[in-house]
């Protein structure tokens, strides 16, 4: 490649599961990466460098730890920079890989809350331990319900709603790195794995997505407003410091009809 042409950084998309979701899913999707080429594309008219190539992975309805594994696979045999996951339940705006690529860290994920009541946010904190009879290791994860708002936080884990990974992060863990099929999930198991591989995870709470239901959508804003109908009290707080935001907005538009 010659200096004139730049970096080109690779990104690897999927949505690792397939569940029938509400159509307005589909419709954001479609939206999503519409955007995604315009971001491309402009990076090659214009000679930006860096510039962008996304590669979609095609996976199916398959087991959605298996799915993200064998996401990652796919991603390192292509030798993609990074891995974005978006699952199929969700609506994102237009602009959120460039929102979550900006802070250059090793993983960080959008803000995104749990389906039922309470609505719990997908902030994580883990306690490790040891298990004195069959002598190994475990770790126990607990929700974190007070979190800063609008600020780039520091996590032990994150949910993978969306999730925004370094390859280099995929490269340090030996395979299988998300097969779970206990109560903690995968993106928790990963996101302990990296951390003890000397990775940081980070949560981006000023770029939110909404979480499909039947029929609601659940957003920060309809989580706040049901939660003080419901008079739910909040408790654990977050402890992690924050970080400063870096996006802006790019210059690539979404233009329908």
């Amino acid at each position: 490649m010659s200096q004139e042409e730049g970096k080109v950084v690779k990104v690897a998309i999927c949505i690792p599961n397939e569940g029938s979701p509400p159509c307005k899913s589909y419709t954001n999707r479609l939206e999503n990466f519409f955007y995604l080429g315009t971001l491309q594309e402009r990076g090659i008219q214009e000679k930006r460098n860096p510039r962008f190539e996304f590669h979609f992975i095609d996976l199916g309805r398959i087991f959605t730890p298996l799915a993200r594994e064998e996401a990652a696979k796919l991603a390192l045999e292509i030798e993609a920079d990074y891995l974005f996951m978006i699952d199929d339940d969700m609506t994102c705006p237009n602009e959120l890989f460039e929102r979550l690529y900006a802070h250059q860290v090793d993983m960080v994920a959008p803000l995104a809350f749990t389906r039922n009541f309470p609505h719990k946010a997908v902030i994580y904190e883990i306690e490790d331990g040891w298990d004195p009879v069959s002598q190994t290791p475990y770790f126990i994860n607990r929700h974190v319900d007070k979190y800063p708002k609008d600020c780039l936080i520091e996590c032990d884990a994150v949910g993978f709603g969306a999730v925004l990974i370094n390859m280099k992060v995929v490269r340090a863990i030996p395979a299988p790195r998300f097969m779970c099929s206990s109560g903690t999930g995968e993106d928790v198991l990963f996101c302990h794995k990296a951390r003890k591989a000397g990775f940081r995870v980070f949560m981006d709470t000023a770029t939110k997505l909404g979480h499909l239901s039947h029929p609601i959508e659940v957003t920060e804003a309809y989580v706040e407003k049901v939660r003080k109908e419901m008079n739910y009290q909040d408790s654990n707080a977050m402890g992690h410091k924050r970080e400063p935001m870096k996006w802006e907005a790019g210059s690539a538009h979404l233009v329908l009809g």
